[in-house]
């Protein structure tokens, strides 16, 4: 029997959890659900993921708090190895700011981005890739020389 792989998604849409968490427990991984950021960094710290999936737009006034929060898991210690997906519509609908961790990764420590609505062959794959890396790009943020 292999390990228990543990996944966090930090989304406010239950019905993108729920659609998520059933293509993730196909692939026989443990899924953990946050709906806002505050639980979702709370249960970082109990639960100790090997990936979380994080949201960039929360609530009714669709704030960014997804790249607060995740500047914030990459400041503390025992969560900062821990690979971050972030899920976002933003891309969708605004081509134009093209997130990309490869461009913006100074500023916004993820290591991947998914776009919503989600492609869930696409999830798998970011998925596999990063739980295979096991440890995130930007562990060691903001000192990228490292």
């Amino acid at each position: 029997m292999g390990e228990e792989v543990k996944i966090l998604i930090i989304e406010d849409d239950e019905d993108t959890v729920e659609a998520m968490k059933l293509t993730l427990e196909a692939q026989s991984y443990t899924v953990i659900s946050a709906y806002d950021p505050e639980e979702g960094l709370r249960k970082a710290k109990e639960e100790k993921p090997d990936l979380i999936m994080l949201d960039v737009m929360f609530g009714k006034k669709d704030e960014a708090l997804g790249f607060d929060y995740a500047v914030k898991m990459k400041q503390e210690s025992d969560l900062a190895p821990i690979p971050i997906l972030m899920i976002t519509a933003v891309n969708v609908k605004y081509p134009f700011l093209e997130f990309s961790p490869q461009t913006d990764g100074d500023y916004l420590p993820v290591d991947d981005f998914i776009n919503k609505p989600v492609d869930f062959k696409d999830l798998i794959g970011k998925v596999k890739n990063l739980l295979h890396a096991k440890v995130s790009k930007w562990a060691n943020w903001p000192d990228s020389s490292q």
